[in-house]
């Protein structure tokens, strides 16, 4: 009871959010935690909690439009349609789910524009593929992982630009761990009778 009374006590004497912010600050157990390489080759961690598998599905839509507008009578509108999962999502339109992978690992070739993604389920077994692979590889808009980092929308492509600044971005992700350790218990007090 006193204990209970002492934390109401110390919470009500801090400025308004405090208690909010810190009880928000490290997410759930089992939220992922992506870790992105700086230019130097340092690594930070993040913990997230909206980590998403992106791609996008380019649709061809093929009108009826006044002949005024068009002699033909017909127009083709493109629609790239964006499309995330939990889950990573491969050419065959195949999914993993991100509950059942313990981590995913990013290579970034210096000699070419497609990563390498390898991922590694819960039971140990790995699969390596290119990013080529996954669903919307070969559309102009490569496909990516995103995460809200320091409160940021953040995205990580999987295939590198072409144009004039073609190459890997200086920050790069790669790795997702999504399934860490559990806290470690405080050993038991055996009791003495």
């Amino acid at each position: 009871m006193k204990r209970v009374l002492l934390a109401v006590v110390i919470v009500s004497l801090l400025p308004p959010g405090t208690a909010r912010a810190a009880a928000t600050k490290r997410p759930p157990m089992g939220n992922p935690t992506v870790i992105l390489a700086g230019p130097g080759g340092q690594e930070h961690d993040h913990p997230v909690r909206d980590l998403r598998f992106v791609s996008f599905e380019r649709i061809y839509y093929n009108r009826s439009v006044p002949r005024s507008d068009e002699p033909s009578g017909r127009r083709v509108e493109i629609e790239d349609r964006r499309e995330d999962c939990r889950c990573v999502r491969f050419d065959d339109y195949a999914k993993l789910k991100f509950r059942k992978l313990r981590q995913i690992e990013i290579t970034y070739p210096a000699d070419a524009r497609v990563a390498r993604v390898r991922l590694t389920t819960l039971d140990g077994s790995v699969r390596e593929v290119s990013a080529e692979t996954l669903w919307g590889g070969r559309n102009p808009l490569p496909p990516r992982f995103t995460a809200t980092i320091d409160g940021q929308l953040r995205e990580f492509p999987l295939i590198a630009d072409q144009g004039d600044a073609a190459g890997w971005p200086e920050e790069r992700l790669v790795r997702i761990l999504l399934k860490r350790p559990p806290a470690k218990q405080p050993p038991k007090k055996e009791s003495s009778r």
